[in-house]
């Protein structure tokens, strides 16, 4: 049987295969199953079940001794999918100036091209059922078209996340029954890595050892290891790692653990609703060809050379509160979810009117109606930028499985405020260019209009963590190197957000699935044994 649960095999189990995955997420499980495909053997760790488990998820616990740190509980789910289960599915790229040099924020070019991964976005375009139109334009005939956005790209520019359903989010969804039928996968669940046996003489990896809240354990034996969980334990993996080989893995490199970075985001403003049909055409979802696209005002290069600042952007959130659109989201993360709640179905059958105007504006003008009376509030997300005293070690406190938990240093720092306050400065004067001003006027945030408030003071993780274990060229400043391999364990790679050397102003995850199939890829050179 493909799928196997740890918690009720035998004690002390072994298994092989010519590759392990630590980690059955979205990044894990597309590894697997392109390996597969390709006749290799492939056994896929993962630290969860099938569905959410409360003890299980405590294993997500880090410490924290600021208390700055709040994603750690509620971005990160274990189980199969990992934490697809609760994706938004903003699928949008890095865009290539982010990923380039730029001198005026000290930071050097991503060590792999963009193009190499710009090669495998049609296929997860077609994977996620998402079409291929451009990110960077929309249809413009349609009534809310980006067309009510300045093109000018002097303060920002419109670029237009594609996202999937909600039930397409949860990457089992897709690929579950592949990876149950296949005969070169094996997955562990409730199987959390918590040793490591490592080659001495050779560096190489030779073994991991997982074990289950129940007290099981079982040893993979492997040629090639790929760690394939989140950043946060994706570092955690490698800290225990280079405890393991006497602190020989990563001697030559101060990298790992160092320059964790979030994205951050603060809400600094409410459109008005005075012209709710307007507002609606400005703000809400599209829909093109049947895909939802989602507004990502992104600042453009040019302010952001301007001002020394990072990347940023802003994008739309709704405050449903005891909306009935809050009815049919719930609805929908169910599906998502693979849990529909009997009591939504029930409201959402109530309010009638409101499905039947939903209705006309999908059809009609293809965007979300969105009543008059839910704000529309404007977020900015801004890339943190890498700092090497924000940082993930291994605390002495440990877990229920006896692993050290993650402990944290971190928080928004100076920069960081600079990179929101040119943000807030440019919308101000974009909405003003564009006579969005009196059109749709914005009330800003209490914290944007007072001189001595931080933004950073009121900021919070997106829970896009990444930068933990760095790729790079120089083995004294990175983790692993162009081809996600650690530099000193070569039987070692990394498909995480963990090694971004920076992370733009893009939502991670379109990246982080664009690495794990180069991955995939880059060991068909290999032979098979």
């Amino acid at each position: 049987m493909a799928i196997r649960d740890l918690s009720k095999d035998d004690d002390k189990a072994v298994d092989s295969a010519t590759y392990c995955v630590v980690g059955g997420g979205i990044a894990g499980l597309l590894l697997a199953t392109r390996l597969a495909r390709k006749n290799r053997q492939v056994i896929v760790l993962e630290s969860g079940t099938l569905a959410f488990d409360a003890e299980i998820h405590a294993l997500n616990e880090i410490d924290d001794p600021s208390g700055r740190y709040s994603r750690a509980l509620t971005g990160r789910y274990r189980g199969l999918g990992g934490s697809s289960s609760r994706w938004g599915g903003r699928m949008i790229p890095i865009s290539p100036e982010d990923q380039s040099a730029r001198d005026h924020v000290s930071q050097p070019e991503w060590p792999i091209s963009p193009g190499v991964l710009e090669g495998y976005q049609h296929e997860l375009e077609k994977l996620f059922s998402v079409g291929h139109d451009s990110f960077e334009e929309i249809d413009r005939s349609a009534p809310g078209s980006s067309g009510l956005f300045l093109a000018d790209q002097e303060d920002f520019k419109a670029r237009w996340a594609k996202c999937p359903t909600f039930k397409r989010c949860n990457i089992v969804s897709m690929l579950g029954k592949e990876v149950r039928s296949s005969p070169n996968i094996r997955v562990w669940l409730n199987a959390t890595v918590s040793e490591f046996d490592v080659d001495s003489a050779s560096g190489r990896l030779r073994a991991v050892t997982a074990k289950s809240l129940m007290g099981q354990s079982i040893t993979i034996e492997a040629r090639e290891f790929a760690i394939a969980a989140g950043t946060i334990e994706s570092t955690r993996l490698l800290l225990m790692l280079h405890e393991a080989s006497g602190h020989n893995a990563f001697a030559r490199t101060d990298a790992l653990g160092s320059y964790f970075q979030d994205h951050l985001k603060a809400e600094i403003a409410v459109a008005g609703r005075q012209r709710p049909d307007f507002s609606n055409h400005l703000l809400s979802y599209r829909f093109i060809k049947g895909t939802r696209r989602d507004l990502h005002l992104e600042l453009s290069h040019g302010a952001q050379r301007s001002d020394a600042v990072a990347s940023s952007f802003v994008y739309v959130s709704m405050d449903l509160g005891n909306s009935g659109l809050a009815v049919i989201k719930s609805i929908a993360h169910g599906l998502q979810q693979r849990k529909v709640e009997v009591q939504h179905l029930r409201a959402a059958a109530k309010d009638v009117g409101l499905i039947a105007r939903g209705a006309f504006w999908r059809m009609w003008h293809k965007q979300l109606y969105v009543p008059p009376g839910v704000n529309f509030r404007l977020m900015t997300s801004i890339e943190q930028l890498p700092d090497p005293q924000n940082r993930i070690r291994l605390s002495e406190n440990r877990d229920r499985l006896g692993v050290k938990k993650p402990l944290f240093e971190w928080k928004p720092r100076d920069p960081d405020e600079k990179t929101f306050q040119s943000t807030v400065k440019h919308l101000k004067r974009y909405w003003q260019r564009s006579t969005l001003d009196t059109l749709c006027p914005l009330t800003w945030a209490p914290v944007v209009d007072n001189p001595d408030a931080k933004i950073i003071d009121q900021a919070e993780a997106c829970a896009h963590p990444s930068g933990s274990t760095r790729m790079g060229t120089n083995p004294a400043t990175s983790v692993v190197g162009p081809n996600l391999r650690c530099h000193d364990v070569p039987n070692v790679a990394v498909a995480s957000a963990s090694v971004f050397p920076t992370a733009g102003s893009a939502n991670p995850t379109f990246t982080i699935m664009k690495l794990a199939l180069w991955l995939a890829d880059s060991y068909m050179s290999f032979p098979v044994l």
